[in-house]
């Protein structure tokens, strides 16, 4: 194992760094280490790198999950320690910063650049697009407009059609005056009085009348059950000739 210490930032920083191989090799997996930056000074064991393999290293800040930007290769030699403050005294014994670093940041702006170029297009076709529905809004805005004119015009005109009209048809009323006397309380209470007399009278007689057919009813059928010869002195009654003439005889 190779010590790696020193002041690797000169502002102090707190945070991690991460470190892993650019492919496993014996002795260390692929898996990312965390390296705690205290003050800026990182100390720590690595094994020393293999021919062809080296270690990709990314500062983040503590708490930060997002993915890790790798911007320096280190090479670690088979010594003891390595001091990677800057400017050290055993600057021959510090890792080799590959020119991959700089071959990364390349690309890394190529890939902003084209980034850009495609933000810079997409902004043209926006702002034409953007020009476009302005003037659409604006057409839409004057049609909107010489609509509404048209539309109060066309009801000033309805709503004066009406009035003439109106006017023109107006039903004619005619009134009509009755000259009904109307009787004081006191004789439309007698007439009333003399209303409902008449009714009892008129039911009063129904039911007389009723009462002699059912008589004259009773009569008969004795009659017929028991004939009998009727004195000569009452035959002559009214009552009797009309029995005479219901029996027949």
């Amino acid at each position: 194992m190779t010590r790696v210490f020193g002041q690797l930032f000169d502002d102090g920083r707190d945070g991690i760094l991460c470190v892993k191989p650019s492919k496993p090799f014996f002795g260390c997996d692929r898996d990312e280490q965390h390296i705690n930056v205290v003050d800026g000074a990182i100390d720590c064991d690595l094994l020393p790198t293999p021919r062809g393999v080296t270690y990709l290293v990314g500062f983040k800040k503590t708490g930060d999950t997002r993915r890790t930007n790798y911007t320096l290769r280190w090479l670690i030699p088979d010594t003891d320690e390595v001091d990677v403050t800057p400017g050290a005294k055993t600057a021959s014994a510090q890792p080799a910063v590959t020119q991959t670093s700089s071959l990364y940041e390349r690309v890394q702006l190529k890939r902003v650049a084209g980034d850009l170029t495609e933000s810079l297009s997409q902004k043209q076709e926006l702002a034409a697009k953007l020009s476009e529905a302005e003037k659409r809004v604006h057409q839409l805005e004057a049609e909107l407009r010489a609509f509404k004119k048209t539309a109060d015009t066309v009801l000033a005109a309805r709503d004066e059609t009406i009035a003439q009209l109106s006017e023109k048809n107006v039903p004619v009323v005619k009134t009509v005056y009755l000259d009904k006397p109307v009787p004081p309380k006191a004789l439309h209470d007698r007439i009333q009085r003399l209303e409902q007399e008449n009714l009892r009278l008129i039911e009063l007689n129904s039911e007389y009348y009723k009462s002699v057919v059912d008589l004259y009813q009773l009569q008969l059928d004795k009659a017929r059950n028991s004939p009998q010869v009727l004195p000569v002195e009452d035959q002559s009654s009214p009552q009797k000739r009309l029995l005479r003439k219901l029996l027949g005889k």
